[in-house]
């Protein structure tokens, strides 16, 4: 039997990139089937055993590849218990590890090991993009008030901060997030608050703009944004996307680094200062990528498409 399906893992809330991408899949002649992973386990059908997973009825062998685009928390019935909701949602992520370990001989994008080695882990990342040859920006992580003002004092009281794990995976900034800000005089009289709160803490890097990569087995896809003043291109008016581009040693440091980590996708964050090579922030495995197809027509859903459907 012909392996000619790839199963697309992402929610019913996500639109236009699913889409994309599986139409680029079936003119490549695979079958794609979406699986909107919130619906499990109420209303979708999953099983699992020390053979291949049976996912939404599909035959396990005619599987040959997956794109965890998203792995999304269940929607369950009103009326559970909080307590009782978490754990179902807790071990239905679980399982959806145990899906894509099961399916560890097929084509992933990305592998389930490096993006759980990446996701979130900014400092490993910073170290291994400083490696790589990439510029990143000092960083302290803390929950010392004391740490926090002599790294403040170092930079000129000219700093930012942020959470190493997003509250909300929205790239509009819709929904219940904590954004990059750049600390306020009266920020600095309350680190105190770091005991309970701790923060990661940067110096600000003025911007002429900021670029988000999405990366593809080599192939770099850049979006220019915002610049000025803003920490969080995700807030406010960024000013629309632009086509972007970067510079050739940069590309090779990039792609050292999503070697080195082991990912197939990912969306890169850079700033781009007045003066000076890009400056990187982080790496999201599955970072988003639709308004840099969507605004200015930039081919990533086939790029994916063919990843998944390499030999």
């Amino acid at each position: 039997m012909a392996r000619d399906v790839v199963l697309l893992l992402t929610h019913t809330g996500d639109w236009f990139v699913p889409d994309r991408v599986a139409e680029e899949l079936r003119a490549r002649g695979a079958t794609p089937v979406r699986v909107d992973t919130d619906r499990y386990p109420a209303e979708l059908d999953l099983a699992l055993g020390l053979d291949a997973p049976r996912v939404a009825g599909v035959d396990p062998d005619r599987i040959r590849a997956v794109w965890t685009r998203r792995l999304w928390s269940s929607r369950l019935p009103e009326g559970l218990e909080p307590v009782a909701a978490r754990a179902i949602r807790q071990e239905a992520r679980a399982h959806w590890f145990a899906v894509l370990d099961a399916l560890g001989d097929r084509r992933q994008v990305n592998p389930l090991a490096a993006e759980r080695r990446v996701e979130g882990h900014k400092l490993h990342q910073l170290r291994r993009a400083r490696a790589a040859g990439l510029s990143v920006p000092d960083t302290l992580i803390t929950n010392q008030p004391e740490a926090a003002r002599a790294f403040c004092e170092a930079h000129g009281y000219d700093v930012v901060a942020k959470l190493l794990s997003p509250v909300s995976r929205s790239m509009s900034g819709a929904g219940p997030r904590v954004p990059t800000r750049r600390l306020s005089r009266d920020d600095l009289d309350h680190l105190d608050e770091l005991r309970l709160g701790p923060m990661c803490l940067q110096p600000r890097i003025p911007a002429r703009h900021e670029l988000r990569v999405a990366w593809v087995e080599g192939r770099c896809f850049v979006g220019e944004t915002g610049g000025g003043d803003t920490v969080d291109w995700r807030q406010g008016d960024a000013g629309g996307w632009r086509p972007g581009a970067l510079d050739d040693r940069t590309c090779a440091a990039l792609d050292r680094l999503m070697t080195d980590l082991g990912l197939s996708y990912g969306g890169v964050d850079l700033i781009v200062p007045p003066e000076g090579p890009p400056v990187f922030l982080e790496v999201n495995p599955a970072g988003e990528w639709g308004m840099l197809e969507h605004a200015l027509g930039l081919p990533v859903a086939a790029a994916l498409a063919d990843a998944l459907l390499k030999d």
